[in-house]
């Protein structure tokens, strides 16, 4: 009996190595990226633009704010907490963000991966809503154009929030209001994506 424990754990041992690689391809395969299981994310931005309620800011390296919204959009996109397949940031909702409400765009010139299992390919624009519905999942949707594709990764709490402050430091230094704006009584909008 003892001699036929080892060939049970071997082949045991077996499967189960078999188990995870074939894990690996399915994931590797479906986001032709063989690194998916990576938790890091080192790409710097090219530039990055801020919306809040309706003025706009830009940044780009060398800035004193740079650095810190890129660092901190590294730490909460490597370490993303979960995705929503179905979240979705429609053209209209986008122009919304930008005109009046609060966006944190960075761009890329080159195309660049966030490492994860869910289909979630490579990106030249990431976009964060920074308040409103889309903000409160905390969801980063990802383009290739100033168009973002349907689904999102989401950001822990604590990610978010770190990632909200370092942008609030480019809205302070660019002199952007940081309490909400008035609204114009006379411009009826739909305010139903803030």
């Amino acid at each position: 009996m003892t001699g036929k424990r080892p060939r049970l754990l071997s082949r045991l041992l077996i499967l189960a190595l078999v188990a995870g690689l074939i894990y690996w391809w399915a994931n590797a395969m479906t986001n032709e990226d063989p690194l998916w299981f990576l938790r890091s994310f080192k790409a710097q931005a090219d530039w990055i633009i801020v919306y809040w309620d309706g003025d706009v800011a830009m940044c780009f390296p060398g800035d004193s704010e740079y650095a810190a919204v890129v660092e901190t959009f590294a730490d909460a996109i490597g370490h993303w907490s979960g995705y929503a397949g179905d979240a979705d940031l429609p053209d209209e909702v986008l122009e919304g963000y930008r005109s009046q409400g609060r966006l944190l765009e960075l761009h890329y010139n080159q195309p660049v991966r966030v490492h994860t299992r869910h289909l979630y390919p490579p990106a030249s624009t990431f976009f964060v809503p920074l308040a409103g519905t889309h903000a409160s999942r905390r969801a980063v949707f990802a383009g290739l154009t100033d168009t973002p594709r349907v689904g999102g990764l989401m950001l822990s709490e604590a990610r978010f929030e770190a990632l909200h402050e370092a942008v609030e430091a480019v809205v302070q230094r660019h002199q952007l209001q940081v309490c909400p704006a008035p609204l114009d009584r006379s411009v009826r909008m739909n305010r139903s994506w803030i």
